[in-house]
């Protein structure tokens, strides 16, 4: 350390010409550091662009991750040569490292622990880009739009971006591995015919496998579709005290979940209501005089 110090106190007493020499190094060094980079970042987008030899998930989680890796990889390469002048041995420069990285550590324990996460994250491939993700049970779910060794990014469904620092994903639900289930019920009264409603869920079926040919899954070899639209049938008699429960499902992209979920919930309640299908009375008891009175109020 004294020699380290005399290499520190010797380079306060250069000229103006060294002082110079040693910010001009520094700051062409980094520059050229930012500029592989950013050539780097440019090539892998095209060769990205312009192959298709990986999912279009696992692409933009790549270029992700190398996108937020590379400003740690610039600002090290800043670090060791600015304080590569003062350390006159490989020894004393490992030395005054190993007490920087030492103060440093005690007070980012926690931006350790986010690191280390978002690795396990990355490399076991948790989430990627463009994921359909639930964090630690929150009421709202949204896409995965950036993941970094530190942090991850969300877009709400409510259009909202949340940052989350990696080491605070405890637990997650992802809905997006390569597949994913549309399962949509309708309930209808006990007074329609089971049989009836069993036909209309049908007709809704054979328009939505028209309709969603390219948002159903298939398989990867045949072109087959994994699972079409289909009547799961009566689901439940007891979800509801006044009326039946009829679901039907399909196995769609993982990426066109919502926008395949939300026309099958349109168009379910559109057959029902050209069709005149009832849905659940509701039924109010009310009490007068020691006496009740029941109230129904359906469609």
């Amino acid at each position: 350390m004294k020699e380290l110090t005399k290499e520190i106190m010797s380079f306060l007493e250069l000229d103006w010409e060294s002082i110079q020499n040693y910010f001009l190094t520094l700051f062409f060094t980094t520059l050229s550091a930012y500029l592989v980079i950013i050539a780097i970042r440019f090539l892998l987008h095209q060769f990205f662009k312009r192959t298709s030899l990986i999912d279009e998930k696992k692409e933009e989680t790549i270029e992700s991750v190398f996108r937020n890796t590379s400003s740690y990889i610039l600002l090290i390469v800043f670090v060791i040569t600015a304080i590569k002048p003062f350390a006159g041995s490989l020894k004393e420069f490992v030395v005054a490292g190993g007490i920087i990285a030492a103060i440093i550590g005690f007070g980012a324990q926690k931006l350790i622990n986010d690191l280390i996460s978002g690795m396990f994250m990355i490399f076991e491939k948790t989430i990627r880009v463009g994921d359909f993700i639930n964090v630690n049970g929150e009421p709202e779910a949204g896409t995965v739009e950036e993941l970094g060794f530190r942090i991850s990014k969300i877009r709400l469904v409510n259009g909202k971006l949340v940052t989350i620092p990696n080491g605070e994903i405890r637990k997650m639900v992802n809905g997006s591995v390569e597949k994913r289930r549309v399962f949509e019920s309708v309930i209808v009264s006990f007074n329609e015919n089971p049989k009836r409603v069993k036909e209309l869920l049908q007709e809704v079926c054979d328009e939505l496998n028209e309709l969603q040919a390219e948002l159903l899954k298939t398989e990867k070899l045949s072109g087959e579709y994994i699972e079409q639209y289909n009547v799961y049938g009566l689901s439940s008699l007891d979800i509801s005290p006044n009326g039946y429960k009829f679901s039907i499902t399909a196995t769609v992209n993982d990426t066109d979940y919502l926008t395949a979920a939300q026309e099958a919930k349109y168009m379910l309640a559109q057959k029902m209501f050209e069709n005149k299908i009832l849905m659940p009375a509701q039924q109010i008891v009310l009490q007068q005089s020691n006496q009740y009175t029941e109230v129904s109020h359906s469609r």
